[in-house]
């Protein structure tokens, strides 16, 4: 049975089949993308997207979008930033960005001077205190505001098409707004279904709201695009898959890793500590190394509750947590530090992790689930365990212990991979793609 959402009463008035999904992204160059980005880390314009059908002609005004993401930090700022960067280029658009005040995003974009920022007012405070917790529920009860703000947004900047670069609830307020629109609205889709540690029902029922109002869909795995297609009978041509971006940390230049001959290898895991990232499993495959007598380290960054895996943890020698909200400088530092990226994960879409794996030339080892085994390129880029056992990790990341060869590939062909064809530059020009396409459509009729 496909879960067809009804909207609340309490609201305010590549790399699919070609026939399904028009568009896959290849780029041929990668950018750094930090705000003190050196002069010699700029974006190449030599860049090609493959298989592009020809679109209609561009309109006589330039084509108003407006891409929002209102929360507060972490990946989705990040993102949005991104992809706003190259965005802004597309010729034909004028870009505005919305962001919620005082929030990453809103920070970062101070410094596009050519493009128009819209600030919504959320909440204030750190949502992993109790206070901030305490605010965010209050902040709902404003949701009418919010709506309201978004309305004065699409009607001063005359938008012909909205993007939701990353969901947050916030855009509970935007829908019933859009919904009475003739302009579009196309959802970047991360995750079709929230995974364990992540899931709550108000959550889940806004994204399913988002993805029922929606006229497209970008996804970033055929994973993602597959299940939105099972789980909400969204139609696959109105679904589009591009790549997820790549994530650079730190302002200097990347090159491959070497071997570590003469020390351990140094595993990293990287990210918040919830259930669907099988933390447990790779302590558990990480012990069977250690018995083993095999050289390796571990070392666990990110905020999260740590207390489920501490008899895991107790007594393992070489393995060192840092459990808090990492900024972009300890993030860069923690995968210097690091000569694998471990991704033990139990679900998945995909991951940003990987993506800055990707681009810090990391060799990955990674579970078969999901979106991950396209992000991983098995003997290329990294390793794709054969199973879901704790043995079948260990064994995966043996594997590179055992052959300095296969290591230095994976490191060469992810940093290749991450230049090449994860740039956000052709990324930014698929989307244009994707924008006129929808545009030049009727609205899709959703099921609310």
């Amino acid at each position: 049975m496909k879960f067809i959402p009804s909207m609340p009463s309490f609201v305010p008035t590549g790399w699919l089949h070609a026939q399904a999904r028009p568009w896959a992204a290849k780029g041929l160059s990668y950018s750094q993308i930090l705000k003190r980005t050196s002069a010699n880390g700029q974006a190449s314009t030599n860049t090609e997207i493959k298989a592009r059908p020809a679109l209609t002609a561009s309109p006589k005004r330039p084509r108003e979008i407006l891409l929002w993401h209102w929360g507060r930090a972490g990946a989705g700022s990040k993102f949005t930033y991104e992809l706003a960067r190259e965005l802004r280029n597309v010729q034909g658009f004028q870009l505005t960005v919305s962001a919620s005040e005082g929030s990453q995003l809103a920070i970062l974009t101070t410094s596009m001077k050519d493009v128009a920022l819209r600030k919504v007012r959320t909440f204030h405070g750190d949502k992993t205190s109790w206070r901030g917790k305490l605010n965010a529920a209050l902040a709902l009860l404003g949701l009418w505001q919010l709506a309201r703000d978004f309305r004065g947004i699409l009607n001063e900047r005359r938008t012909d098409v909205a993007i939701c670069a990353f969901q947050a609830i916030w855009d509970v307020a935007a829908i019933p707004v859009l919904r009475r629109r003739a302009s579009r609205f196309i959802l970047i889709l991360h995750d079709a279904k929230f995974h364990p540690g992540d899931y709550y029902p108000f959550r889940a029922s806004v994204l399913g709201w988002e993805i029922a109002s929606a006229d497209a869909l970008i996804v970033l795995s055929d994973h993602v695009g597959r299940s939105a297609e099972k789980f909400y009978g969204f139609p696959s041509d109105r679904i589009w898959t591009v790549p997820h971006g790549a994530f650079s940390f730190g302002s200097g230049s990347v090159t491959p890793r070497k071997f570590p001959h003469h020390r351990p290898m140094r595993l990293l895991f990287f990210g918040r500590i919830v259930t669907y990232k099988g933390l447990g499993h790779l302590l558990d495959a990480y012990r069977l190394l250690r018995e083993r007598g095999v050289a390796v380290e571990l070392e666990i960054v990110g905020s999260g509750d740590i207390s489920p895996y501490e008899s895991q943890l107790a007594g393992l020698p070489n393995a060192s947590i840092i459990n808090t909200w990492v900024d972009e400088e300890q993030i860069a530092q923690a995968l210097a530090r690091a000569d694998v990226v471990m991704l033990p994960y139990i679900e998945a879409s995909q991951s940003g992790v990987a993506a800055a794996a990707l681009t810090a030339a990391l060799p990955i080892v990674a579970t078969p689930v999901g979106g991950l085994i396209e992000q991983v390129r098995d003997g290329q880029t990294g390793i794709i365990a054969k199973g879901m056992g704790s043995e079948d990790l260990a064994a995966a990341i043996q594997s590179l212990v055992d052959d300095p060869s296969l290591y230095e590939i994976c490191s060469a062909g992810a940093l290749k991979h991450a230049r090449e064809e994860l740039g956000w530059t052709p990324i930014a020009a698929a989307i244009g793609d994707i924008v006129n396409e929808v545009a030049s459509r009727p609205k899709r009729r959703g099921q609310c």
